[in-house]
């Protein structure tokens, strides 16, 4: 039997957020181009949020364009981090066939939920014409990028009902793991719902 020492793994250092403030800034994929939402987007953005599928498992129901207009100005002013609570709706575009302006297909979301401990949350929707083709996991990986290696995140997690399949397929590809199964935690929608928590650490991004 060998006495030698296994070798140490890397580990980070403890530390809160490194890249506060942030202000929202173009972020481009391979296919894709996040980016502030703005007023032009409204058709788009209510494209989906019509849609009952898309708002199942969502806190609001569907919007008529009226009440998406509403919820787009609101979200157009969350551009910056800096202050617990804070966050960024950024629009998931995809270019036209030149590369110039396309369509909002979907929005990423980033919370702070702790500077001082480097935690952020995020989140997403998607209009269903555009799944499987792996835009989310490239959009959910270029938001897990500005997490860890701008913002200086220590933790990312994702909350959502748990009987939503198609995000925890979502959290799963993009590497995070389970980590919490609350059960009948709210009352969502007129009935109990359990919700399941996904996440990543800063070692485990940078393992990948």
């Amino acid at each position: 039997m060998s006495n030698d020492a296994a070798a140490p793994t890397e580990t980070v250092e403890p530390h809160g957020a490194t890249g506060l403030p942030y202000a929202a800034q173009e972020l481009r994929t391979e296919r894709l181009v996040l980016r502030p939402l703005n007023t032009g987007d409204l058709d788009d953005v209510h494209a989906y949020q019509k849609l009952k599928d898309v708002v199942r498992y969502l806190y609001w129901e569907v919007h008529d364009h009226e009440e998406s207009a509403k919820h787009l100005r609101k979200r157009i002013a969350m551009n910056r981090l800096e202050k617990d609570g804070e966050g960024i709706v950024y629009a998931v575009e995809l270019p036209d066939a030149d590369g110039g302006h396309g369509r909002v297909i979907g929005d990423m979301s980033v919370f702070l939920k702790s500077a001082a401990w480097g935690k952020f949350e995020i989140g997403w929707v998607f209009h269903p014409a555009f799944h499987g083709n792996g835009f989310a996991s490239e959009a959910a990986d270029a938001i897990l990028g500005l997490c860890f290696d701008t913002l200086g995140a220590h933790r990312v997690f994702a909350q959502l009902d748990a009987r939503n399949e198609a995000s925890a397929r979502l959290c799963e590809r993009i590497g995070m793991k389970q980590e919490a199964l609350l059960r009948e935690t709210e009352i969502f929608k007129g009935e109990w719902s359990d919700t399941a928590v996904y996440a990543l650490l800063e070692e485990e991004w940078r393992s990948r």
